[in-house]
């Protein structure tokens, strides 16, 4: 069975060379690419961020379904109802095969505000909307509470790891193993120069997180990753 290899693009990677870079990605073997949702550069609070949709629709007008385009993951605390649905959630829906990551945020890299948004009910209307499955959107969860757990298996989502441990991720995946038919994969996020993903039975969606770079740091990373 084929390898799900994805990539999460760093702050910084529209600043400089990003066509020359956006074409080296659709040369390899990569199933989608991914842009996170932060309002600071996690590598640095001076360093470039891109902005989501804006990120999204640059991606979008050149990759001509060389590749998937996603989200890890959406922070649906970070804005009120009714902007992460009209302004995020809709405008994903319209791109085919998207894979759209949705979580509740923490406070690791930036403060943000809290709109105390339910989770369930953002997952069920998603599920529920014709978008999703004319699109074929592959929907999947952050995080590894059991109220994430449940949800997962509830609505039969795919769900992602953040680093973390062996025994989190086995109790992912012995859910996960369960669903007849998922609508979303099983993933680990891991540093891409030092990559370590966990042995499984299953087909999981490896996602390496790219570190912000020059042109030819970024391209040796790209080819050490797809070599």
């Amino acid at each position: 069975m084929k390898q799900i290899n994805s990539v999460l693009l760093p702050g910084e990677f529209f600043k400089n060379n990003f066509l020359e870079k956006t074409r080296k990605l659709m040369s390899l073997d990569i199933d989608t690419v991914y842009l996170f949702d932060h309002g600071i550069n996690p590598a640095g609070k001076n360093l470039d961020v891109y902005e989501l949709i804006d990120g999204i629709n640059k991606l979008n007008e050149i990759v001509d379904d060389q590749f998937s385009l996603g989200v890890c993951v959406l922070n649906i605390n970070a804005r009120p109802f009714h902007e992460l649905f009209e302004e995020y959630i809709l405008k994903f829906l319209e791109i085919k095969n998207f894979k759209l990551g949705v979580g509740t945020g923490d406070d690791k890299f930036e403060k943000r505000p809290n709109f105390s948004n339910d989770i369930e009910i953002i997952i069920n209307e998603i599920v529920n909307l014709n978008k999703f499955k004319q699109n074929n959107i592959n929907l999947f969860i952050g995080g590894s509470s059991e109220k994430k757990l449940k949800l997962m298996n509830k609505y039969e989502i795919g769900i992602n790891q953040w680093l973390g441990t062996k025994n989190s991720f086995q109790e992912k995946e012995s859910i996960f193993n369960q669903i007849k038919h998922p609508r979303g994969n099983l993933s680990l996020c891991s540093k891409a120069d030092n990559p370590f993903f966990f042995d499984s039975e299953l087909n999981y969606e490896k996602i390496y997180v790219l570190k912000d770079s020059n042109r030819e740091i970024f391209f040796e990373t790209i080819d050490n990753i797809f070599k």
